[in-house]
């Protein structure tokens, strides 16, 4: 389980634990987000800024 202050690979950093969602923060653009706590690890920034940067080829 992720916990306030944890960051991921991406530079998405956890504000606040509700229940079973994160709010996140993105370390580069500082973009706010939530996504579900088991999905954390693989959660990436979807700002236009930070999008072209992180080579999405998937």
């Amino acid at each position: 389980m992720a916990h306030v202050g944890d960051v991921n690979l991406f530079g998405m950093r956890v504000l606040a634990v509700k229940g079973r969602t994160l709010d996140l923060e993105c370390q580069a653009c500082r973009t706010h987000g939530v996504a579900m706590a088991d999905e954390f690890q693989s959660t990436r920034c979807g700002s236009p800024a930070c999008a072209s940067s992180q080579g999405r080829t998937e």
